[in-house]
């Protein structure tokens, strides 16, 4: 009787932790949910790119073949940077030199930062709810596709 209580109690106590572990599991992967103000979505993408959180910052780009292939090329250019480069893009602040919405669902930001002082824009496209990085306009001018 006394082995059938050890193992009544070890399976309950398998159970507690089994439930302990996918409520944590289930909270910690909660999805990233972006902005849903253009300024801030903006922002996040720039620090996030400053941070060298690649994954993050591509969250942000709109999902087309240019754009993909203009942020692979960022994405390559910050990894070639030295790490005293990485380092201070990261301490650097972000500095919105002007926000300009155009409509409700395309904005531009020209911003620079603390370590690089050079002016740079991005253009916002809200699609479908959501607020993506149209990296055409950065690099060419061109709109993005919707």
């Amino acid at each position: 009787a006394n082995n059938l209580f050890i193992i009544y109690m070890r399976n309950i106590l398998f159970a507690l932790v089994a439930i302990v572990i996918s409520v944590t599991a289930c909270t910690g992967n909660k999805e990233y949910e972006k902005p849903g103000d253009p300024l801030e979505a903006g922002r996040e993408f720039i620090r996030f790119a400053l941070d060298g959180d690649m994954r993050k910052a591509k969250a942000f780009i709109f999902p087309d073949a240019v754009n993909e292939r203009l942020f692979n090329h960022i994405e390559k250019k910050y990894a070639a940077e030295s790490q005293e480069e990485k380092n201070n893009d990261k301490d650097a602040s972000i500095i919105i030199n002007k926000f300009n919405s155009l409509n409700d669902s395309t904005a531009i930001i020209n911003y620079s930062n603390s370590f690089k002082k050079e002016n740079s824009e991005i253009k916002l496209v809200k699609v479908n709810g959501e607020w993506w990085i149209d990296f055409k306009y950065t690099f060419t001018g061109e709109p993005a596709e919707k």
